[in-house]
This record gives structure tokens, C-alpha cells and sequence, in this order.
């Protein structure tokens, strides 16, 4: 039996490290998107300058920029939804402590990444 200042302590240290998990997450999903962003202008450079109010990226610039992100979420795919199991079994440890000593309280808003 846990008394209130260690499971205090020990839920605190499990919203932060799912917040971590969270934000490693949201980390390697922003790095996919902005590497195939950079690829796809990469492989399809642009002949003409348009208006500067005028966006310079096409039909076919988005339709190989998904193409590339599939690519790449293929490749990394196993490593994100490791972490998204991680979350979830984190997230489920949480819920469980604080079913089994009755806190009540809500839980903490950390940023969202």
C-alpha cells in the first residue's frame, strides 16, 4: 500500500514520462512529414516563378509529396507504432494506479505537442 506523497510522486513521474512519449511521437511524425516535403521539392523543381501571392505547389507536387510520405511512414511505421503501443500500455498503467488507490482528482493537462 502506497501512502498519498509516494503515489502522488509516482503518478506525476508517469504523466511526465507519457508526456515525453507524446512528444517523441509527435517528433518523429513532423520529421517524416517535413523529409518527404523536402524531398518531394527536392525531385520536382520548378521552372517558372509565379505571382509571390501565388502558390508555386501542384496537383502533382502533393500527389508525390503523399507518395514520398507513404515511402517513409513504411519505413519508420514499426518504430511509431511502437511508441503508440508504449503510449497506450502508459496511459493504461496510469488509469490502473488511480483506479486501485480511488484518486479522483483530474489528470494533469500537459501540452500537447
Amino acid at each position: 500500500m502506497m501512502n498519498r506523497g509516494a503515489l502522488r510522486a509516482a503518478l506525476a513521474r508517469m504523466e511526465t514520462s507519457l508526456a515525453d512519449s507524446r512528444r517523441n511521437l509527435a517528433l518523429a511524425e513532423n520529421a517524416a512529414s517535413r523529409r518527404a516535403e523536402t524531398e518531394a521539392i527536392r525531385r520536382r523543381p520548378k521552372a517558372r516563378h509565379y505571382h509571390r501571392r501565388m502558390s508555386r505547389w501542384t496537383g502533382a507536387d502533393e500527389a508525390a509529396y503523399r507518395r514520398i510520405l507513404d515511402e517513409l511512414l513504411e519505413a519508420v511505421g514499426p518504430d511509431l507504432d511502437r511508441l503508440r503501443r508504449r503510449i497506450d500500455r502508459q496511459e493504461a498503467a496510469i488509469e490502473a494506479l488511480r483506479r486501485k488507490y480511488r484518486v479522483n482528482e483530474p489528470r494533469p493537462s500537459l501540452p500537447v505537442w
